[in-house]
């Protein structure tokens, strides 16, 4: 199975490697398609492992996983574009954090009955 995966930290690295070990070809999606993280990720798992955009990614993925950061999801996802994801399973690992004066909290407007995926 082709899977894309959008973000290049260490959450996405994790995932892209172990599908990559489970057998499937793999796109590590970033910003830019000439992102060093994604280049040295592909590099390192072999022929069933590439890199490029987030839309590249999305486009190649049967199934998506967003593993950018939460305060990013929602331009990675714009920027991966609804028509590649349309019909797919997305499976978004983000968690909405807030990082301010060196410290890391939930995002207080997505608290009680919102979430980061809603």
């Amino acid at each position: 199975m082709k899977y894309g995966v959008s973000g290049t930290g260490d959450v996405g690295h994790v995932i892209a490697s172990k599908l990559i070990d489970l057998g499937h070809e793999v796109m590590m999606g970033a910003r830019s398609a000439s992102s060093e993280k994604a280049q040295k990720w592909a590099e390192e798992h072999g022929s069933h492992a590439y890199y490029g955009t987030f839309e590249d990614a999305a486009k190649f993925g049967e199934r998506v996983f967003n593993c950018t950061q939460g305060i990013h999801a929602i331009e990675a996802l714009e920027l991966a574009g609804k028509d590649h994801l349309n019909g797919k399973i997305l499976i978004d690992t983000s968690n909405p954090f807030h990082y301010e004066d060196g410290h890391i909290s939930l995002d207080p407007k997505y608290s009680g009955n919102t979430s980061l995926g809603e």
